[in-house]
């Protein structure tokens, strides 16, 4: 009887370790991918201001993309890196919330590298970037975050960064595949950048 008690107890013990294990597995996974998510985000606002302040991450609302070659590869090998580490966490071991918000990530990243290596819009669409001027300016405008000579003192200094935009722009985009009615529009996008540097720049008491 003393023996079949202490068999009993060992067995409910490793059960309850095995439990144990499991709930700390799956811990473990959910903090891995939070922690990667975490990163992803604060990271991705190295590489795209402009972005980061349409989410709400105004620690570069000073500065403008850099679209260069140097930065586009720098951009792929991260990409890259993040779905890497991605990949490597174990699905099942997810909450049901991370195992989905786990595969929007990776579709994401895989979307941004076939975008990049295969569509490659950055060479012949011309309205990524005039996109990308106004969004610098309207981003910091649109919404009262700060007060308002805060913001347009970071527009300014975006303003002062993009001659130096326009000729990565320049260097990037090839000329000879650029679509007629991309360039037709980004030139018309370009005087509705001019009316959003006026609307909200110049017309708009500080406060």
């Amino acid at each position: 009887m003393r023996s079949h008690f202490s068999l009993a107890s060992c067995l409910g013990a490793l059960v309850v370790v095995a439990v144990a294990v499991g709930n700390a597995t799956a811990q473990s996974a959910d903090t891995a991918f939070e922690t990667l998510a975490s990163q992803y985000l604060d990271e991705f606002a190295r590489f795209s201001p402009v972005g980061a302040t349409s989410l709400g991450d105004h620690r570069y609302d000073d500065q403008l993309d850099n679209v260069d070659d140097k930065t586009r590869f720098d951009r792929l090998r991260w990409t890259r890196d993040v779905l890497r580490k991605a990949q490597a966490i174990d699905r099942s071991q997810l909450s049901r919330a991370n195992q989905v918000d786990l595969e929007l990530l990776q579709h994401r990243l895989r979307s941004q590298i076939w975008r990049q290596t295969e569509l490659r819009e950055w060479a012949w669409n011309p309205l990524i970037y005039t996109g990308k001027c106004g969004d610098s300016i309207y981003g910091l405008m649109a919404r009262d975050f700060a007060p308002a000579r805060d913001r347009l003192n970071n527009v300014v200094r975006r303003l002062e960064q993009f001659p130096r935009f326009l000729r990565q722009v320049r260097d990037t985009l090839e000329i000879e595949r650029v679509p007629e009615i991309h360039a037709t529009t980004a030139s018309r996008q370009n005087e509705g950048v001019l009316k959003i540097i006026d609307t909200w720049c110049c017309r708009r008491p500080m406060h």
